[in-house]
């Protein structure tokens, strides 16, 4: 007997960092003020008074604490809608001033529980 069926479709798009490959934890977290435009894909992490502010790279001794999952504009906005957990469209991840995140960036991210798809 022959079974034929759609075991499921994977895609990743949209206007959000996060994917559904698995489950997304998210939140929202206090953004550093007039600190300018975090765009969608932003890998951040905190700085000395826990406010998120742009991971700078694999030379950034500090560890990112999550991406940015739609864009904040920080000199109207107080808090970003980020991605702490899950999956994320590796396309849209960025550091800094929006410099493509390289491969080292990306290992970062998978040891907090990020993953780039």
């Amino acid at each position: 007997m022959t079974i034929k069926g759609n075991v499921g479709t994977i895609s990743a798009g949209g206007d959000r960092a996060h994917t559904d490959h698995h489950p997304a934890v998210t939140g929202s977290r206090k953004v550093k003020a007039d600190n300018g435009v975090y765009p969608i894909g932003l890998i951040v992490k905190e700085d000395e008074n826990a406010e998120l502010v742009p991971y700078t790279g694999e030379a950034d001794t500090d560890t990112p604490v999550a991406v940015i999952d739609e864009p904040v504009d920080t000199a109207t906005e107080t808090s970003a809608f980020t991605l702490a957990h899950g999956t994320v469209r590796q396309s849209v991840l960025k550091i800094g001033a929006g410099d493509p995140a390289t491969e080292a960036d990306i290992n970062k991210l998978a040891t907090i529980g990020i993953y780039a798809v």
